[in-house]
């Protein structure tokens, strides 16, 4: 009796051009996922998806801006198209736009909100049908440690990550009966190309290091390596939580 080979299993990631988006397309790709990248940055998706291939992993490109609805969209069928499915969607796309609140115009104040979180309940809206088709699929949102605590200048920012804590919620119990889970993950500091600025300040760093029991940074690998544990079937009873990676950070609040 011969064995039926295993299906190829399929994830979606935004902002897979650079930083934590990049490190879990790799994450996933070690894993046996084919990758289906999404960014605005075409070439630093294609050192993405230059990366995956070394890894033995398929890997596909898709240009496109999560400011755009039609095109996240797009890249759900493009995603379908290419590799027939799709059973992880990893929403990591964001933007941090720090302005005093009395500054910031409504009309910038919903342009966060739509890349850091209409973005999110867009491309997972657009990718349900091939997951329950599939039999089941995961959701990750990225959050972050400002959907939980205030950060100065950052209102859009904090509305954004908190209402993806909300959304995470809300999908996971309309779609628990399609066995499609989701979940959020909202990172503390991360050293990245976003906050080498504010790191490279030493006074700076030692007032954030102070504030983290840890007394470090993540690196992107350490996120990227907890999403891919929670698209795992290791997680498979996981769905509807915020899980906080952040060093101890919103505990020592």
């Amino acid at each position: 009796m011969t064995q039926e080979k295993t299906r190829e299993k399929t994830a979606l990631v935004t902002g897979a051009s650079r930083n934590i988006g990049r490190s879990i397309a790799l994450a996933l790709a070690r894993r046996g996922y084919a990758v289906a990248c999404f960014a605005r940055d075409e070439r630093g998706l294609n050192e993405t998806a230059a990366m995956i291939r070394e890894l033995g992993a398929k890997a596909s490109v898709f240009v496109g801006d999560a400011k755009s609805n039609a095109s996240l969209q797009e890249f759900a069928a493009h995603a379908v198209q290419t590799f027939g499915g799709i059973d992880a969607v990893i929403n990591n796309a964001g933007v941090v736009v720090e302005s005093l609140p009395e500054e910031m115009t409504p009309e910038q104040f919903a342009e966060t909100l739509q890349v850091n979180l209409v973005s999110q309940f867009t491309l997972a809206r657009a990718a349900h049908a091939s997951m329950r088709a599939r039999g089941g699929g995961v959701v990750v949102n990225v959050g972050s440690l400002a959907g939980a605590i205030a950060f100065p200048r950052t209102a859009a920012y904090c509305a954004s990550k908190a209402g993806a804590d909300g959304l995470t919620r809300a999908l996971a119990y309309d779609w628990a009966k399609h066995n499609i889970r989701v979940l959020c993950v909202a990172p503390g500091y991360v050293e990245s190309d976003i906050s080498k600025d504010v790191l490279a300040h030493e006074s700076t760093r030692d007032w954030i290091l102070k504030r983290i029991p840890l007394r470090r940074v993540a690196q992107p690998a350490e996120i990227a390596e907890f999403v891919a544990f929670l698209v795992s079937d290791g997680a498979s009873f996981c769905t509807g939580e915020t899980y906080y990676v952040d060093g101890g950070q919103r505990m020592a609040i």
